[in-house]
């Protein structure tokens, strides 16, 4: 069986390094420091699952999400927003932009990698 690709994009190195360390032992995982740099990941890398921080400079996170969504070749990939951002109307609006999940900062390696094997389980729509 193959390993699931993650993509991380997070401006932040340690967020990134920390869901690397989380995350690198049972899936393969590349990083992106913005949105801008993260297009050419996301062709190279074609990964199942995308953490995406919110807050970043240039496009942000919900805007991003919103245009993977409009692209249809990305239809089937997941999107988790990780995110500072955690009152309610900021979790809803995360998820209405078309992501499939949204954990809060600070999280937990144990919270994140549940999160992710939570939504590598769920069968596809």
């Amino acid at each position: 069986m193959m390993m699931k690709k993650i993509l991380v994009i997070d401006d932040n190195a340690e967020i990134r390094k920390l869901i690397k360390v989380s995350l690198g032992n049972k899936f393969q995982v590349s990083e992106a420091d913005s949105a801008a740099n993260a297009s050419l990941r996301l062709e190279q890398d074609r990964p199942d699952l995308i953490l995406l921080d919110i807050m970043m400079p240039g496009i942000n996170g919900l805007d991003w999400c919103k245009l993977i969504r409009r692209w249809y070749q990305y239809n089937d990939m997941k999107i988790i927003l990780v995110s500072a951002l955690n009152q309610q109307h900021e979790i809803m609006e995360g998820l209405q932009s078309g992501a499939d999940g949204y954990i809060t900062k600070p999280f937990s390696p144990t919270h994140l990698l549940n999160e992710v094997n939570r939504l590598f389980s769920e069968p596809a729509i």
